[in-house]
């Protein structure tokens, strides 16, 4: 099976780039360790179509951010929640910025904000100061059933699902794949796009790996009550929280900076102390945190204490169910939270490339590469 690009994961970047090449007429191949596209960290995440906001400390993720912003809202409209107010709220202790640099930070980046009286929703004297922005949520739910249904349309397109690659020979100009079921792919170029296994696929040909750090993250699903059912809520810049609608599932996803991550692995590859119960998941394959039997304990208890802490008693948050999902960041980024997406080209012929991003809308920088 000889294929003119073989992409490695499912996610919203893979997707993408399989959309973008079956346009151009390329013989595509995606290929996904689970059994249908966007399982992992695509859909478990707070669902925020960023436009830049998120990183006052980080004015190059926020550009880029904002710049892709109307684009994103603009082709995946069936997919976008816009009915819902969203503010951001600068607290008044232990945050990294102050009311008046998040204000001069949203006018350079030319992203509104509108100050707004903050009693509204948190109690007296725990945020310096509310704001009314414009930012949207996406249903990752949609934009898979967007996606297969258009992928399915073209001939020179393969989904392959429940696949995992095996061993890897460079023959000429093409790559050579065999896979644990015993197949055989040749592919001239290969997209690594696997996200939290983008080291794995690396190993797996040869190539340096990236210095990332992994976190097991969880995302809570909650119902509010009914006076921010409309609204969408983060107090930044530091150990704080968001609450805010989950696309179009009626949810409103919660997480904290302090509590999302359950626990972090600084190696080069993934590995985490659960792995030792779970047989299927090792430091070479990831399996997915949201079906495991062994997935950590939710933190709802801690979440929801400080939400309590600023939000005014009159807006209740209800537990649901939570999801898990392994998050990953370039190492670096920490220093100043910035969220780059980083392409790097491996080999040039056959051609190898990798894309690290942990931002859903920042998906058109595949196309200087593709």
């Amino acid at each position: 099976m000889n294929y003119d690009y073989v992409i490695f994961g499912a996610g919203i970047y893979g997707l993408y780039a399989a959309h973008l090449l079956a346009k151009k007429d390329l013989n595509v191949a995606v290929i996904e360790f689970d059994d249908k596209p966007l399982q992992r960290a695509s859909y478990i995440n707070q669902a925020r179509v960023h436009n830049g906001y998120h990183y006052p400390r980080s004015v190059s993720t926020a550009a880029k951010s904002a710049h892709y912003y109307e684009r994103f809202v603009r082709d995946f409209s069936f997919a976008i929640n816009d009915r819902f107010k969203k503010i951001y709220a600068i607290s008044a202790n232990d945050s990294l910025t102050n009311a008046e640099q998040f204000q001069h930070f949203c006018d350079y980046v030319e992203i509104p904000a509108v100050e707004v009286n903050s009693r509204v929703y948190f109690n007296p004297g725990t945020v310096e100061a509310a704001f009314e922005t414009m930012e949207y949520s996406y249903d990752a739910n949609l934009i898979r059933k967007w996606y297969m249904e258009k992928l399915q349309g073209f001939k020179n397109v393969s989904l392959v699902f429940n696949k995992l690659i095996d061993k890897v020979s460079t023959e000429e100009e093409h790559y050579a794949l065999r896979f644990t079921d015993g197949s055989n792919f040749t592919a001239s170029n290969i997209l690594n796009a696997t996200y939290a296994s983008i080291n794995q696929i690396l190993r797996k040909f040869d190539y340096e790996l990236f210095s990332t750090k992994y976190e097991i993250c969880e995302v809570i699903m909650t119902e509010v009550t009914k006076n921010v059912q409309d609204v969408g809520i983060t107090v930044m810049d530091g150990p704080f929280f968001s609450l805010m609608p989950f696309g179009e599932s009626g949810y409103h996803s919660l997480t904290s900076v302090g509590h999302t991550p359950h626990e972090s692995s600084f190696n080069a590859l993934p590995e985490f102390s659960c792995q030792k119960y779970n047989d299927a998941c090792s430091v070479t394959q990831l399996s997915n945190c949201n079906t495991c039997p062994v997935r950590p304990y939710t933190a709802w208890t801690r979440m929801n204490q400080l939400a309590k802490k600023y939000l005014n008693p009159e807006i209740q948050i209800t537990y649901k169910k939570s999801l898990f999902a392994v998050k990953a960041l370039i190492s670096a980024s920490e220093l100043d939270d910035s969220r780059p997406t980083v392409i790097k080209e491996f080999s040039e012929n056959p051609r190898f490339v990798s894309v690290f991003s942990g931002k859903f809308n920042t998906i058109y920088d595949l196309e200087e590469v593709l």
